[in-house]
């Protein structure tokens, strides 16, 4: 969660380096997968697992799926419960077993009291305020919605378990004490978390330092969710019940939690998702190319974008990020009283998140945003209220550049904003203003535009 990225994964970004919280939604997804070879999207939360309906999908996973089987007989109590688990991930995972194991049991409210505390320590309200303005002036939050409230309703209502590599310790949360399928499915995706930070040690990847770039946070956070998630699927393949799948699958349909989640904003539900759906799919292509040393050896030459992520066929050197750059006079430009006040890097995900909510169909967005080579984005402040935004895009060739303009003027008319497009070769620029007085002209806008297309 760090608030110089402006986008959603500004919240996620402490999220990651804090606490790795999963919900309830991933455990029906992977319910449905150790039962077959089919299984759900999970609708989830940064380093953090949760619940829906499972609808049959590619698991992405790699290897297949073993059915569920009767599972091994469990020790009466919760201490041997967790220990047994955390002997059998660290199998799978073939990473050492610490000596500590046991986790820190916590209810309901003091979970509550413990995610709003971490969410006021780690996230100013001024930069959480720059973060609302963009999602806003881009049209991917309604004008009425608080983007502190959303992130807060929506982590509320999911999560019920957390490893924090800050502390070294792991929760879980429940209501009664008892460890039922939930508490053990909880338990084994988080310890994979606590393997994982023991070696890779998860605050050195950046996810708590790296600047003004989400779609770079997105990409790490793919690789450590969906390693875990590839981890905490094969432990249920192989250790939970039919009974105790069905346990796991009943949990996703609580009424109160699936309207907040139809409630959430796209740009977060969909960031969120993110790191688990196409996290697992990355890992998967990892899992397929060498076993787990593949994977262990991508914590030392992370993922650097949300399109490496996407096509992890493709060599990272051949999908490496074309790093733009925003004039430092910007806003000197536009005029007297504006400031930039922030920057961030969208990414190919981002892009086709923003094209979906300006009503351009999944397919003509994905396919849109695949062509992404790079991208910049600014949010200026000027007076009395105004604001703009300022994005610069390049493409991997002209007809992508093409293709993104013709479907990013779609969005824009679907979601109304003020806007100036302009494009040459493989750079597309657009400036989104605010309705208000004081707003640059489109002359000035054009101008600046010009500027950022010429690279």
């Amino acid at each position: 969660m760090a608030p110089r990225s402006l986008t959603s994964p500004a919240l996620h970004r402490r999220a990651a380096g804090r606490a790795t919280r999963p919900t309830a939604l991933v455990m029906v997804v992977l319910a449905a997968a150790a039962c077959g070879p089919s299984v759900a999207s999970p609708s989830v939360l940064p380093l953090a697992s949760a619940v829906a309906t499972p609808t049959p999908t590619d698991t992405g996973l790699g290897g297949g799926s073993t059915p569920a089987s009767a599972g091994p007989t469990r020790p009466p109590d919760a201490e041997a419960i967790y220990r047994q688990i955390a002997g059998q991930v660290s199998t799978i995972r073939q990473l050492d077993l610490p000596d500590r194991v046991e986790p820190t049991v916590i209810d309901g409210p003091t979970l509550v009291k413990n995610l709003t505390r971490e969410f006021e320590t780690t996230n100013p309200p001024d930069e959480i305020a720059k973060s609302e303005r963009l999602l806003k002036l881009m049209g991917l939050l309604g004008p009425n919605v608080s983007l502190a409230r959303a992130y807060l309703d929506l982590q509320g209502s999911q999560v019920i378990g957390y490893y924090d590599p800050k502390v070294k310790q792991l929760f879980i949360v429940s209501r009664n004490g008892a460890v039922g399928a939930i508490e053990e499915v909880t338990y084994a995706h988080e310890f994979t978390h606590e393997l994982q930070d023991r070696r890779f040690d998860l605050n050195s990847l950046g996810l708590d330092t790296i600047k003004d770039d989400s779609d770079r946070v997105l990409a790490i956070l793919s690789l450590v969710e969906g390693d875990a998630l590839s981890a905490q699927t094969s432990w249920m393949a192989a250790n939970l019940t039919p009974a105790q799948l069905g346990e796991v699958a009943t949990a996703g349909s609580d009424p109160a939690m699936l309207a907040v989640l139809a409630a959430t904003p796209r740009i977060l539900l969909e960031t969120s998702i993110f790191p688990y759906q196409a996290g697992a799919a990355y890992v998967g292509n990892l899992l397929a190319q060498g076993g787990y040393s593949t994977v262990d050896a991508a914590y030392t030459q992370l993922p650097a974008s949300s399109e490496q992520i996407l096509h992890p066929e493709a060599a990272p050197s051949v999908l490496k990020p074309i790093r733009l750059a925003i004039p430092g006079d910007l806003a000197a430009t536009i005029g007297t009283g504006w400031t930039a006040s922030a920057q961030d890097t969208f990414g190919e995900l981002q892009a086709r998140v923003w094209l979906r909510e300006g009503g351009v169909a999944g397919d003509v967005a994905r396919i849109a945003a695949e062509g992404w080579g790079g991208d910049r984005v600014v949010l200026l402040d000027g007076p009395a209220g105004a604001g703009a935004v300022f994005w610069t895009t390049a493409w991997d060739s002209s007809p992508d550049a093409r293709e993104f303009e013709s479907a990013a003027r779609v969005a824009i008319a679907g979601l109304r904003l003020d806007t100036v497009v302009l494009s040459s070769g493989t750079r597309v620029a657009m400036a989104i203003r605010s309705r208000s007085p004081g707003t640059p002209s489109d002359a000035t806008l054009r101008s600046i535009l010009e500027s950022l297309v010429r690279g």
